[in-house]
């Protein structure tokens, strides 16, 4: 009887080690995946932040666009436009600028053209 008490014990203290290691290495996974995605979101944000100026600088010194009225937003590498200018090659334009930049995934270009004042 000694010796069964003695070995389920042994057991159960074989067992818990082993849980605890498990447990250890499980907190340890989880940990680093946590870690991992906060400098994944991190490196988003600003990869987003760099684009948006590097759009905004692109269209801003364009001869055919620095004049008109555009916003440049992005987020996760999907760049928005939004805003309003003059002709259909100018909303173009700006398609096209912000699509040649490094990490725009995509482009919403919400650009409207405006209606010129002789019309009605």
């Amino acid at each position: 009887m000694n010796r069964l008490a003695l070995a389920l014990i042994l057991c159960f203290v074989t067992a818990s080690f082993a849980f605890g290691d498990e447990v250890k290495n499980i907190t340890s996974a989880l940990k680093d995946k946590a870690t991992s995605t906060a400098k994944e979101t991190a490196k988003e944000v600003v990869d987003d932040s760099t684009i948006t100026a590097e759009v905004k600088a692109k269209i801003f010194t364009a001869d055919s666009l620095k004049d008109e009225k555009i916003k440049v937003s992005t987020v996760n590498g999907i760049v928005k436009l939004a805003g309003t200018v003059k002709t259909k090659q100018a909303k173009g334009a700006a398609t096209k600028i912000a699509k040649a930049v490094k990490g725009v995934r995509s482009v919403s270009n919400q650009i409207t053209i405006e209606k010129s004042a002789g019309k009605k």
